[in-house]
């Protein structure tokens, strides 16, 4: 999984005297925010305690706050790692493509690295989408910058697109990006590992994606 700014910044600074140390809390540190991320997942904001993250990986409950001080801080973490990690990943996926690339195949690549990121992210992403409007206004207000920071690069992408002579005249954007994103997102609610492969799945949400965004069909 992707390593994001939220599992960094809650990460011990390691010394060389400590080795071992940091690296069993580490361990620790990611077992409470993966419980964390599953029961939030679950049980909405409000019906996830801390205790109930100790008893899913088997700590005593003031054990958690060694790792994290609030429920606010371990819902930040859950929502940062998934919203942090899934904008790295699809923004490193469309700049490794070569200079010369078309908005065709940067936002092709934008969506089959989304896909993948999002159920790669998993519970993380999962409890991001089910939660977000739950938790506290300040957490809330932080994690929507993020979001929208994310979802500005795809208006960028599709603008780029349409400067380009790439994309329909009549596209809006703003719905044409919310389309997309929603998309993509639904598979957290319906995508089965023992179903068709990811990729192939990727393949068909471009196709559909494609045929409606772009002005020429695909050759």
């Amino acid at each position: 999984m992707t390593r994001t700014e939220a599992s960094l910044a809650d990460k011990p600074k390691r010394t060389q005297s400590t080795p071992a140390r940091t690296r069993k809390a580490d361990v620790s540190r990611e077992r409470v925010l993966g419980a964390a991320a599953k029961i939030f997942a679950e049980r909405g904001y409000a019906g996830t305690t801390m205790r109930a993250v100790a008893d899913r990986v088997g700590l005593q409950a003031a054990s958690i706050y060694y790792h994290y001080r609030s429920k606010e801080d371990l819902i930040e973490a859950v929502i940062g790692t998934a919203l942090i990690g899934v904008s790295q990943d699809v923004r490193l996926a469309v700049a490794s493509l070569p200079p010369g690339a078309s908005s065709r195949e940067r936002i092709d690549s934008a969506i089959s690295a989304h896909l993948t990121s999002v159920l790669t992210f998993g519970d993380y992403a999962l409890a991001s989408r089910r939660v977000l409007g739950q938790v506290p206004a300040h957490v809330r207000r932080k994690q929507i910058a993020l979001r929208d920071a994310y979802s500005d690069f795809w208006l960028e992408l599709l603008a780029t697109a349409r400067e380009s002579g790439e994309l329909r005249a009549d596209l809006d954007l703003h719905l044409a990006r919310t389309f997309i994103l929603g998309a993509l997102n639904s598979a957290l609610e319906w995508y089965k590992p023992q179903g068709k492969a990811l990729h192939e799945i990727a393949s068909q949400f471009s196709l559909l994606i494609d045929e409606g965004i772009f002005a020429q069909p695909r050759k």
